[in-house]
Parts: structure tokens; C-alpha cells; sequence
């Protein structure tokens, strides 16, 4: 494996759970972030279901579903949802709601590309994502940055894993992608002929038949080094 794709939101930077517990809070819910990573998981559930059935839609609109089944899940009235969704587009239009990097991320990019491999980003995003990764210090370990809203082609459709493989001169049996959505990353990336990891924080998703991960410092001891 010489090439490591990797997905952005929610697998380099995070939602910002702080920001989801006050805008909640807004609406007199008490949540804590666990309990908002906790909501995504099953969010995450129900877009693998969604794009399972060909009804997924667009990035767009996944955001949506996404949102709404997060706030069911934490006790929002269904009353505010439309509250407090506007609250949290505004803030990402104005600063990015996947703007959280964990501790220890810059230690195992910094790490992997010592270890020989190439690393890159492929993300399902609004034409913004290699200046934010830019923005929180991390476009400096990526040879380059496919973002969906740029190139017009979103995740899971295959063709944008091929445009990552044709741009480093890769074969795909040589690229591994890591990203945190079972349908749209993992079968993407299967359907496109590469290796897929799945990143599994809570270590819920057992059943699945798919390599995961817990975080990414797990990643060097599961890919050892680059042939």
C-alpha cells in the first residue's frame, strides 16, 4: 500500500459537539458531546440505510436527514428543529462545523508520512474543505485535496476515488481509504477497486464486513509499512 486516502469530516476534523450542546441548550435540552457522538452514530445508521436504499440524495440534503435524526435523538421538539438547524448552518457557513481536530491527529499523519506513505484527502464537501484543513493545520501533510463541491462528483460514486488514483499514478491495489461512513466511504472506495477502513469511534459497527478502527493512531500498526 503506497497511497492513504483519507475522508475529512468526522475522520481529520470533527463536528463541533460544544457548539451542538449550546445551540441544544438554546432549546432547553441538556446533552453532553458524548451523547452528541453517541446521536451521530445513530445518524450515521440511518444515511447507510438511506443510500442502501437509493434514497440517500446528495451531501446536501444528507446533511439534513442527518441533523434531524441527531436532534431526535438528543430530546430536540421536533418544533425547533428548523431553529436550530439554521443555527448550526450559519455557523458553518460562517467558520466550518467540522473544524475540530482531535489531539494526536498531527502526530500520525506526521507519522505515516515518515513511514514512506502518500497521503491524501477525498471529501463529500461544499467546495471549502482544503481551506479549512489549511485553516487547522493540516494541508500541509497531503499531496492534494478532491473536494466533492469542486469536482462535481460526490462520494460514493466510484469515479471520484479514481480521480484520486489517477492524479498520484497509483493502481488501486496500492491505496487504502479511511473514513467513518460504512455506504458512502466503504463501498465507494470497494466499487473504485481500493482497500477500505472504517473508522469506528465508539466501536459499534461489529456487524459489519469491513476493517475498522477505533481513532487513527491505529493505523500504522494495521497497515505496517509501504511495500
Amino acid at each position: 500500500m503506497k497511497l492513504l486516502l483519507f475522508d475529512a469530516g468526522n475522520t481529520l476534523v470533527w463536528l463541533d459537539h460544544a457548539f451542538v450542546v449550546e445551540v441544544l441548550a438554546e432549546h432547553g435540552v441538556r446533552a453532553s458531546e458524548d451523547e452528541v457522538l453517541g446521536a451521530e452514530y445513530h445518524a450515521k445508521l440511518l444515511l447507510d440505510e438511506l443510500v442502501r436504499s437509493g434514497n440517500g440524495g446528495d451531501d446536501a440534503s444528507r446533511g439534513r436527514v442527518y441533523f434531524a435524526e441527531v436532534f431526535r435523538r438528543l430530546g430536540l421538539p421536533e418544533a425547533a428543529f428548523e431553529a436550530a438547524a439554521r443555527r448550526l448552518y450559519q455557523r458553518h457557513f460562517e467558520h466550518n462545523l467540522w473544524a475540530r481536530v482531535r489531539p494526536g491527529t498531527t502526530d500520525v499523519l506526521r507519522q505515516l508520512k515518515d513511514a514512506g506513505y502518500r497521503l491524501a484527502v477525498i471529501s463529500n464537501a461544499d467546495g471549502r474543505v482544503e481551506a479549512l484543513l489549511e485553516g487547522v493545520g493540516l494541508r500541509e501533510y497531503f499531496e492534494f485535496v478532491i473536494d466533492s463541491g469542486v469536482v462535481g462528483i460526490e462520494k460514493p460514486d466510484p469515479r471520484i476515488f479514481q480521480m484520486a488514483l489517477e492524479r498520484a499514478g497509483v493502481a488501486p491495489a496500492d491505496a487504502v481509504y479511511i473514513g467513518d461512513l460504512y455506504e458512502i466511504d466503504v463501498v465507494g472506495a470497494r466499487a473504485a477497486g481500493l482497500r477500505a477502513i472504517l473508522l469506528d469511534p465508539l466501536g459499534h459497527w461489529t456487524a459489519l464486513d469491513c476493517e475498522r478502527v477505533a481513532a487513527l493512531d491505529e493505523l500504522a500498526a494495521r497497515l505496517g509499512s509501504p511495500a
